[in-house]
């Protein structure tokens, strides 16, 4: 990996002062952008795009939003553990039914999980809604310990590269120190290196939610 973690550091302590130049009121997040040399990667072929997901070392803030599909113990667990909106089996036909309202739900949330016994409903219901933004369920049985599981998720990133040669991603928050940012940066470009696409790479940079992009050196 052609990147040292104190160029990364050094990268994003500027983005952070050139953010703050600017006067912006509201605390910004670290986005990170990710541009390949087109020459060398035909995105028209599927094996040369990316949508998967990615736990980060450091927790982003604010969390990710999820919604958990699911009845019972499984719904009161998904409550407990954090989850920002859970759907019983029974809502699941009425969502799917109103166009505006399963659209509404795949956007809203960032990630979603479900009770095993609730994925046939989902896939009939609310599978073209989710799966077209690569957002179905990871389906998980009663006993599963959904504190970990949405703890996870809280460190998660979705990398999706459509069609041009780049992706985005955010790693941070301005209440986060330089260093956490910059372990959530080393893991996406270990991400990537690990794909073997890392020599394909042009450009990496990151900014704040207003301010200019930083690019971290080669």
């Amino acid at each position: 990996m052609p990147y040292a973690m104190k160029n990364i550091q050094s990268s994003v302590a500027e983005a952070r002062a050139k953010g703050r130049e600017r006067g912006i009121k509201f605390e910004q997040s670290f986005d990170l952008a990710v541009n390949f040399r087109k020459k060398e990667l035909d995105v028209s072929k599927p094996e040369n795009r990316f949508n998967q997901e990615l736990v980060l070392p450091n927790a982003l803030i604010p969390p990710p939003k999820i919604c958990a599909f699911g009845d019972g113990e499984f719904a009161e667990a998904a409550t407990a553990a954090g989850a920002e909106s859970v759907v019983s089996k029974e809502d699941i036909p009425r969502l799917g039914e109103e166009k505006k309202e399963r659209k509404n739900l795949a956007k809203s949330y960032d990630f979603f999980i479900a009770a095993v016994d609730a994925m046939p409903l989902i896939g009939r219901y609310l599978g073209q809604a989710l799966g077209s933004r690569g957002k179905m369920p990871r389906p998980f049985p009663p006993q599963a310990d959904l504190s970990t599981i949405v703890n996870q998720y809280h460190r998660t990133v979705r990398i999706r590269m459509r069609n041009t040669p780049t992706f985005h991603v955010k790693v941070g928050h301005e209440k986060m120190s330089d260093s956490e940012i910059a372990d959530n940066i080393m893991a996406v470009l270990n991400f990537v290196d690990g794909k073997g696409f890392s020599a394909r790479i042009s450009n990496v940079s990151v900014k704040t939610t207003m301010g200019p992009t930083v690019e971290i050196p080669v």
